[in-house]
């Protein structure tokens, strides 16, 4: 797990890793607390995957650079390119599906 403080750390993962997660919350939300765990158990099973963290509350313009209106935000990013999304309420075993759709290389 990465901890993402600035755009371009943001930039540089994403593009750095094939296969990358990252995870945008804000520091007063217990469901981006809550999901972060689950991202986290989820990966022990890819260790393929990069994990990145955004805390927006620290990097306010992450919201315009990605769309960002409501957090958790999780994405998916293969070789730079965003490739999967989830907010607010994430459906764990979508995420993974898209995840492992990836993995496998059936995009």
């Amino acid at each position: 797990m990465v901890e993402l403080k600035s755009i371009k750390q943001f930039h540089h993962f994403i593009d750095n890793n094939h296969l990358a997660l990252v995870h945008i919350m804000r520091e007063n939300c217990s469901v981006c607390h809550a999901v972060l765990p689950q991202i986290e158990m989820m990966l022990k099973d890819y260790p393929e995957v990069a994990l990145g963290i955004i805390n927006q509350t620290q990097l306010e313009e992450i919201a315009g650079e990605l769309s960002i209106f409501t957090v958790p935000v999780d994405i998916i990013y293969l070789d730079g390119k965003e490739m999967h999304r989830q907010g607010r309420f994430i459906d764990m075993q979508e995420f993974e599906y898209r995840l492992q759709q990836l993995v496998d290389g059936g995009v």
